[in-house]
């Protein structure tokens, strides 16, 4: 969406502990910075994702595919200014493996949430939820692959809505402005 001009920002680089996201993002003439986990306790590793986002101008943070819990310390040093985008349709299946999940409660819809991150896993404010019909025939890896479409569209929506302004946080909620 960014590449199309359809996202009010500018992207200043990409920070990921995969680093196979580097190729994508390089397509993109974006600077990439892999900053892996493995091996490091929590703080560490969040020391050195700081020390990488700070050289950088940013008003948000987006994670996506990052499936790290941030410490308490890490979000309150960015309030409302950290966006996730999860893979359920939230409250349903927070944490890991939804789409697991979702498959093993026999789910007839999935969907994707883009909410801002607080210290409570998946418990942010909501900026954007969609979904999608899944039946018996689907497998939890068709879901994962239906849900993708879902995320990114939720995830754009999300940006948009928040890089507009048309965003505000009240307590737990959020209202959108149209």
């Amino acid at each position: 969406r960014h590449a199309y001009g359809d996202l009010n920002a500018r992207i200043l680089a990409v920070v990921s502990n995969h680093e196979a996201l580097g190729d994508l993002v390089r397509k993109f003439d974006l600077p990439f910075h892999f900053v892996p986990h493995t091996k490091k306790d929590r703080q560490t590793h969040e020391r050195e994702v700081l020390a990488v986002i700070r050289q950088y101008r940013m008003d948000y943070l987006v994670l996506a595919k990052y499936m790290r819990i941030l410490s308490a310390q890490f979000i309150e040093s960015f309030p409302s200014k950290i966006i996730n985008i999860h893979h359920s349709f939230l409250p349903a299946f927070v944490g890991a493996n939804p789409y697991k999940q979702a498959f093993e409660r026999g789910v007839k819809t999935i969907g994707a949430t883009a909410h801002f991150v607080t210290d409570d896993l998946d418990e942010g404010p909501i900026i954007a939820q969609d979904v999608i019909p899944v039946d018996h025939t689907q497998s939890a890896r068709d879901m994962a692959r239906a849900g993708r479409d879902v995320e990114k569209i939720t995830l754009a929506r999300a940006l948009g809505l928040v890089f507009d302004d048309r965003v505000v946080v009240t307590g737990n909620k959020t209202i959108i402005f149209d």
